[in-house]
């Protein structure tokens, strides 16, 4: 007699997306820091930049909730990566307030992608208890390590986008 349930799908693309999508808004204090102190913004300024970004991300959140049933996972968590890179990317590599605004509000959505696939992924599985806090321990130690890491590899406004796109980069193997 044989078992005809399919197996779960596997964990650790779901960690990835969720380590992907959690990174940003755990570096937030960070990239607040640097936009002031590197930038010519105010200190008020550069967390409503912050706050733009967590915007961003809830929006991809209430957007495309209802869609991934529809269109399926892989593609929206492709979308929400590739986002995530080219905003963080954008936002990293020029000092351009506008661009940067408009990087950080796309890459928010691309993190905020990359989460809501993760979440809604992680909610149809098995054992979500389990994997929710493994992702949770997974975006700590990413966070840890480059908030450890960032401060010896110099200053400026950008590293921490590039930190944080290069994440979103690292967990594209994840989709497939």
């Amino acid at each position: 007699m044989s078992d005809t349930t399919p197996a779960p799908p596997a964990a650790w693309p779901l960690v990835a997306l969720f380590t992907a999508g959690y990174v940003a808004p755990y570096l937030l204090p960070t990239v607040v820091g640097r936009l002031d102190a590197h930038l010519p913004l105010s200190p008020a300024q550069a967390g409503l930049v912050g706050t733009a970004l967590l915007l961003g991300s809830a929006t991809a959140g209430f957007t495309l909730a209802s869609r991934i049933p529809r269109r399926g996972p892989r593609p929206l968590a492709r979308l929400g990566l590739l986002l995530a890179v080219l905003g963080y990317g954008t936002a990293a590599s020029t000092t351009l307030i506008p661009l940067v605004v408009a990087g950080v509000v796309v890459g928010g959505f691309g993190s905020g992608s990359a989460t809501a696939v993760a979440a809604a992924g992680i909610a149809g599985h098995r054992d979500p208890h389990r994997i929710s806090s493994v992702g949770l321990l997974s975006v700590s130690a990413t966070a840890g390590a480059l908030y450890l890491t960032l401060p010896h590899l110099g200053g400026g406004h950008g590293l921490p986008f590039a930190a944080i796109a290069l994440v979103a980069a690292l967990a594209w193997p994840a989709t497939g």
